[in-house]
């Protein structure tokens, strides 16, 4: 009971050439992928994000909502946790138009200084969404 379980997911690539492959991934801790092309979608279009904004995207993952934010804004910086899911975003990005707006950086999120941004765009886990929502409501200058 005490272990953690891994999930075994297949992932898509679609920013790069057509490949598959299993990630495991801890659910335990909430760890997910958002894969639903209608739910990135309207996160895009209900985010309104503009050609000259810097985007925080918390939890990026293999890059499924990063690739489409890159698409609008000026800059993302995208802070994941997981150094296997850091490492499958850069390769997402790597070689086109869009690696130059990606800044990845490793880390949890809860612990370390934010850089200024003009929008958070996070697919939490719902076990860190309360203490992240207070310390976005923090952040100065307040985000859009």
């Amino acid at each position: 009971m005490g272990k953690t379980k891994l999930k075994q997911k297949k992932l898509k690539k679609t920013g790069g050439p057509s490949t598959s492959q299993a990630l495991p991934f801890n659910t335990d801790k909430g760890q997910h992928i958002l894969k639903n092309p209608g739910i990135i979608n309207a996160i895009i279009e209900k985010s309104a994000v503009k050609a000259t904004d810097t985007v925080l995207e918390v939890g990026p993952g293999t890059g499924n909502l990063t690739v489409k934010i890159l698409e609008r804004a000026k800059k993302v910086i995208a802070c994941e946790i997981d150094a296997r899911m850091i490492a499958e975003l850069k390769k997402r990005v790597l070689g086109t138009p869009v690696q130059q707006k990606l800044e990845v950086r490793p880390g949890d999120v809860m612990k370390v200084d934010w850089p200024f941004f003009d929008i958070c765009i996070a697919n939490l886990p719902y076990q860190i969404s309360s203490p992240f929502v207070f310390k976005l409501l923090l952040q100065r200058p307040l985000p859009r």
